[in-house]
């Protein structure tokens, strides 16, 4: 039964935005006669004309996985699920290969719900939210405000003190996103993992190293060649080559 669910989660999604649905279908039809190489040929096209399309990110994904790519894989359902983060494929798909590199989507010790609700929405999302709240706090002030002294202002300036405590919810919780392991995130894709050095270049000596797929922090990234990155769960931290880490 798990198998089962498994192959039907990695079916590709036929719908992707504004590309053209003809050449998708093509795509569909590639991927599901197997020939994962050209899909995935098909499907980067959308990733690169539709960077915030996530179903052209899991769809990628899907193709990885089937191809033993597993860090690339994971890197495309991780950008896949930062942009929609409520769906349940994007996030059965990203658990399932962060499993297979040892690693979890959800902090041991996190209730399982609370790590849905912290995900409930992408950063855009959030983002919009807040600033929307932020204007209707303001426009309740301003008719509390014109209408004092009578019943309507009162009530609109309880509305505006309301509004724009959920305002300030919602940048505090955008925040807060800041720290999970999809903003400023990178993954680890060269086969086989990646050296970190104690300093952007080959003249600095290797201080640790991380395997394909890993789920890293990018501290730095003004050097053009190299990411300075961070292995949380070890404490270490240090230089990887921007080739071998793709940043989230």
């Amino acid at each position: 039964m798990k198998k089962l669910l498994l192959l039907l989660l990695l079916l590709p999604v036929p719908w992707a935005a504004a590309f053209d649905r003809g050449e998708l279908a093509e795509l569909n039809d590639l991927y599901k006669s197997d020939r994962f190489e050209d899909a995935l040929e098909g499907y980067s096209r959308i990733t690169a004309a539709e960077p915030a399309n996530p179903w052209g990110w899991y769809n990628a994904g899907n193709a990885l996985f089937r191809l033993n790519r597993m860090g690339p894989a994971v890197f495309s359902y991780a950008k896949a699920f930062r942009l929609d983060p409520r769906n349940p494929n994007i996030r059965f798909n990203l658990e399932f290969a962060l499993r297979q590199t040892g690693q979890t989507l959800v902090p041991e010790g996190l209730p399982r719900a609370l790590h849905y609700v912290y995900y409930l929405m992408s950063d855009i999302e959030i983002k919009a939210l807040a600033i929307c709240l932020f204007w209707l706090a303001c426009l309740a002030g301003a008719a509390g405000f014109l209408l004092d002294g009578m019943p309507a202002g009162a009530a609109a300036a309880r509305a505006a003190v309301l509004i724009g405590a959920l305002s300030l919810g919602s940048f505090a919780w955008l925040g807060a996103r800041q720290n999970s392991p999809f903003a400023s995130g990178g993954v680890v894709t060269k086969a086989g993992g990646t050296r970190l050095l104690s300093g952007p270049g080959n003249n600095f000596k290797a201080c640790a190293s991380a395997p394909e797929g890993l789920l890293v922090k990018v501290l730095d990234s003004a050097d053009e060649e190299y990411y300075e990155i961070g292995l949380p769960k070890e404490g270490v931290k240090g230089w990887a080559l921007r080739t071998e880490v793709e940043k989230i």
